[in-house]
């Protein structure tokens, strides 16, 4: 999913080259960043940007229009966010939830960006060379940058952030699956870095403009340590001001900012004098603060409230195809039932993916038949040949594999039920409509689905220990190298690789999906490993989800959405008065 380079920025349009084109040059300068993006052989072409958007479709749309429509900024206010749930740290190099990637963005800046898809511009480094092998890349850094609380920005900054992420202490998680065969960073000067990989690693630009991957003060992370999640201090556009704990983040206005990259609108400090992030979980309450004004933005708009607020002449819907992975569910391959393979592949033809999406999502989503989105560059649309609902093929699966059907209508085999235990989050009502709609599903089967449904911190006691035989999960992400988060031996075992999966040809080629620059290798790659995932069942893949945002469109103003669908950016905005 790519969103047109003018899209976000207003400029005229970028000139864009190949990523293998800029291996094979080696070095750019920035200005030549700012006119040559990366972009890999995938070629579709797709907008998130605010829009009323039709219905299971990502949003197209027209961006001159929006432009002339748009009111002139204003200075001052306090713009109110609703998150839809609750998180585990404000640290973005150790996270695993989008929401706090979302703050992230706020509060800190990446070595580069990324406009549109594959493209990247400068961002805390002004430019870069990549060795042709990618193994290597130079990062020439900014001098006129400085840390919330004053450190200067630095290329000790940036070798620590990245140490500190593959330091098993740390216990990383998304970042950890990010930086991928991380081997070093060496300081060549104070503002230029050589980042060093063991094997060759082709998404990197990618994952250093993710906020997984963010630039961290030094000095607070020598003061707080592990606290650093509490107290966070980057060099972004806002700084943190306080969390009230699962109540609200609040940050504010870094009047020092004057190095925003230019995929926005302005470069100097924000319009915006705070920003409150409050954790509201439940969908219709959300709604109801939206609708009261006592919030002007909220996330993740029920899919049974859509047509609702898309109607409503107050509110203006942000929404978009998420790329990287949609609604899934992960099969413990180290206990057992799921350890074995007739199970695993029953779960994937006993499950009415039609059926789910209308009793979940009210219709709005489409059936997945990958790890990856079909928006994401790399899906094989084979993959829907694959699996189909087919609960007799199920059945006879089940049978082969020695579990027959009970009197009570569960299988059993030498005296044991076949039971699997379920693990998911309480507060998430998509996770809790997706258990309830499947325990009814597989009953149909003989499979008996018990559910687990735990608050944050059990849950993810749970499922990092292996307590689960299935555990449910979304991902979105901007490169296939996504896959490395789910299939990759190093992230099982309590990451998260929560399949426990590990295979040594998978690994293989993860690794070689990620060491070439040739992007028609890469899709052949990618292909391979999409299908092994299938035929051996690993996980069960149910919808390819919108991201749907929505905000008062007579109170806030200037709001964008990234072109992955998973970002709204609030540097630009201010509020209407």
């Amino acid at each position: 999913m790519k969103r047109s380079p003018r899209d976000l920025t207003g400029d005229s349009p970028l000139v864009r080259e190949s990523r293998r084109q800029f291996l094979r040059r080696t070095a750019l300068s920035a200005a030549g960043l700012s006119a040559f993006g990366l972009l890999s052989a995938c070629g579709r072409g797709t907008a998130a940007a605010a829009t009323g958007g039709a219905s299971g479709a990502a949003a197209r749309p027209h961006a001159g229009a929006a432009a002339a429509a748009a009111p002139a900024p204003q200075q001052g206010g306090e713009l109110i966010y609703a998150l839809a749930t609750k998180f585990d740290t404000l640290d973005p190099n150790v996270t695993t939830f989008t929401v706090v990637g979302r703050m992230a963005y706020h509060l800190f800046d990446q070595l580069v960006r990324e406009p549109t898809a594959n493209t990247f511009i400068p961002g805390l480094a002004q430019k870069w060379e990549a060795a042709p092998t990618a193994d290597e890349y130079t990062f020439h850094l900014r001098t006129d940058v400085t840390f919330h609380d004053g450190t200067p920005f630095n290329a000790d900054a940036v070798k620590l952030t990245f140490d500190r992420i593959v330091n098993p202490e740390l216990k990383s998680q998304a970042a950890f699956s990010s930086i991928g065969p991380y081997a070093s960073t060496t300081v060549v000067d104070p503002s230029t870095v050589t980042v060093k990989f063991k094997t060759p690693y082709a998404p990197f630009l990618d994952s250093a403009a993710q906020p997984y991957l963010s630039i961290v003060s030094p000095t607070a992370v020598q003061k707080y340590g592990q606290n650093f999640g509490n107290n966070p201090v980057g060099t972004g556009p806002f700084k943190f001001d306080s969390y009230k704990v699962d109540d609200v983040v609040r940050m504010v206005k870094n009047p020092e900012y004057k190095w925003g990259p230019t995929m926005f609108k302005h470069q100097g400090p924000p319009y915006l004098d705070a920003i409150s992030w409050r954790i509201i979980p439940e969908p219709s309450t959300r709604l109801a603060a939206l609708q009261s004004g006592e919030i002007h933005f909220m996330e993740d708009v029920a899919t049974q409230d859509y047509h609702n607020v898309q109607k409503n002449s107050a509110f203006q819907i942000l929404q978009g195809e998420i790329a990287g992975s949609g609604f899934s569910m992960m099969n413990n391959v180290t206990r057992p039932p799921t350890d074995e393979l007739a199970v695993r592949q029953a779960l994937s033809w006993g499950v009415d993916r039609e059926g789910m999406i209308k009793a979940v999502w009210h219709g709005l989503y489409k059936p997945a038949t990958s790890v990856l989105t079909s928006v994401t560059f790399g899906y094989d649309p084979a993959t829907a040949n694959v699996y189909s609902y087919n609960p007799t093929k199920a059945g006879a699966l089940l049978d082969s594999a020695g579990w027959k059907m009970g009197g009570s209508g569960i299988r059993q085999k030498n005296g044991q039920d076949l039971a699997l235990e379920c693990y998911y989050r309480s507060d998430d009502a998509d996770f809790v409509g997706m258990a309830t709609f499947l325990q009814a599903e597989y009953q149909q089967i003989g499979i008996k689905f018990d559910l687990h449904g735990l608050a944050q911190a059990g849950y993810f006691n749970a499922v990092r220990q292996g307590l689960h035989n299935v555990q449910f999960w979304w991902g979105p992400g901007t490169d296939p190298d996504i896959v490395r988060q789910y299939f990759y031996s190093a992230n099982a075992d309590g990451g998260t690789d929560r399949s426990r999966y590990k295979n040594a040809d998978m690994d293989k080629l993860i690794n070689e999906a990620a060491g070439t620059t040739d992007a028609e290798k890469r899709k052949e790659f990618y292909d391979q490993i999409q299908m092994k995932a299938l035929n051996e069942a690993i996980m069960v893949f149910f919808a390819d989800p919108l991201n749907i945002f929505a905000f008062a469109k007579n109170k806030a103003s200037g709001i964008t959405l990234d072109w992955s669908a998973d970002y709204p950016f609030l540097y630009d905005a201010f509020l209407t008065k």
